[in-house]
């Protein structure tokens, strides 16, 4: 990372839909080199007469590219979807991301996103299904569509459990409220008979 690199430099938002990053040209093979070592779940889609459209998916979203030849309103690029797959993706480029949440972003700390990436089974039905939704973006309405999907599902998931909160007393503390005792309640009334036995 070069002094100065600020998230800005690698990502601009967009106003194509809830939660979707254009990628700056310059930072597009950058990005391209960091996926590839992630082991991410990677479709495909070609046609004739549309551009080709890559689909990894990551967390709450994940990365689109549109690249090649064919009619398309969509400008060629690299672009992510997600604010979880944003966050952690500056991440891994040793980039720091915002300091405040974006609107609407639901706050979760990059150790519970790297917790819930790796718990992530890149060979689940769902997480394939995932990537080939994100190579339906040939065209901006079609990246509209798929990007306020991935944000509704993402809103729609339960939020994350709050830490717990550590106890008020030492661990060396008992929990049982001691009062004071009265040393005269510890003397029998009763006499004791020769012999030391009241058997």
């Amino acid at each position: 990372m070069r002094m100065g690199l600020s998230w800005t430099d690698v990502v601009r938002a967009t106003t194509l839909g809830p939660a979707v990053f254009e990628v700056a040209p310059v930072h597009r093979q950058r990005v391209r080199d960091w996926l590839a070592t992630q082991d991410l779940p990677h479709a495909v889609q070609r046609d004739v007469h549309a551009p080709t459209v890559e689909g990894w998916a990551l967390l709450d979203g994940g990365v689109t590219a549109v690249s090649g030849y064919g009619l398309t309103s969509l400008p060629h690029g690299v672009r992510v979807l997600g604010f979880a797959a944003l966050r952690f993706l500056l991440a891994g480029l040793g980039v720091e991301g915002p300091a405040e949440p974006f609107p609407a972003e639901r706050p979760v700390d990059l150790a519970e996103l790297d917790r819930r990436h790796r718990a992530t089974a890149r060979d689940s039905p769902e997480v394939r299904e995932q990537a080939e939704l994100l190579t339906v973006c040939r065209d901006a309405v079609l990246l509209r569509w798929v990007a306020a999907t991935l944000f509704q599902e993402a809103m729609a998931a339960p939020a994350p459990a709050a830490p717990p909160q550590p106890p008020d007393r030492r661990p060396d503390e008992s929990t049982v409220e001691m009062r004071p005792v009265d040393p005269a309640a510890l003397v029998s009334a009763e006499s004791t008979p020769p012999g030391g036995s009241r058997r």
